[in-house]
């Protein structure tokens, strides 16, 4: 599995509702950004890209010496799709399958090995975990639809758009917990989050 699939964090938001960087939240022991690297190469994925834009130069001491490609977005401004666009432009050469993932969309690794295993033994197009009836993060991407993920900007509503247009191409895993639609946009949810079990009670 690990020489089809690179991992893609995204972490060049502005973190405004946050009002400090979101990759640099204590998680669990560590910072969120080391949290979500290791959990990766954990699993035995080598190939782990980071897109920074905002503050990065308060991100970056912590990821430097880690196995990580680092990728600089300087259009971090203009929203996430700037982000999706850099990273895959980036890696789209050696990228079979691409796990997408937002610095504060944390998951434990039983989360994303079980997503992982079943878009390979389904030999997927696009992966998302679903729990009641709406989908969430984070998503796997194959090869096969990364130019039209590419044409992100025509979207008026980005992924959502790409998604309800390959509708019959998503792949959903059925989970049975809150981390699905987990996203750490405010201090109230990060707190609340960090109650999260890390173990699988499913």
């Amino acid at each position: 599995m690990k020489n089809k699939i690179h991992a893609l964090i995204l972490s060049a938001g502005l973190s405004s509702r946050m009002g400090s960087p979101k990759a640099l939240l204590d998680w669990h022991g560590k910072k969120l950004i080391d949290y979500q690297i290791e959990t990766f190469h954990d699993l035995g994925i080598d190939k782990v890209s980071v897109v920074l834009g905002h503050e990065k130069e308060k991100i970056l001491p912590y990821i430097k010496k880690k196995s990580v490609r680092i990728i600089n977005n300087l259009n971090y401004k203009e929203g996430k799709s700037t982000s999706i666009l850099e990273g895959i432009h980036s890696i789209i050469k050696e990228a079979e399958n691409i796990i997408l993932i937002s610095v504060d969309q944390p998951r434990p690794a039983w989360f994303l090995k079980k997503i992982l295993t079943n878009h390979f033994e389904k030999k997927a197009i696009i992966t998302a975990p679903l729990f009641e009836q709406k989908r969430g993060h984070p998503i796997i991407l194959n090869e096969k639809i990364y130019n039209q993920i590419l044409q992100i900007n025509e979207y008026k509503n980005g992924m959502k758009d790409i998604f309800r247009q390959n509708n019959d191409l998503v792949n959903t895993v059925i989970m049975k917990n809150n981390w699905t639609h987990l996203d750490l946009n405010t201090k109230e949810i990060y707190q609340k989050a960090l109650l999260y079990s890390l173990e699988n009670h499913e």
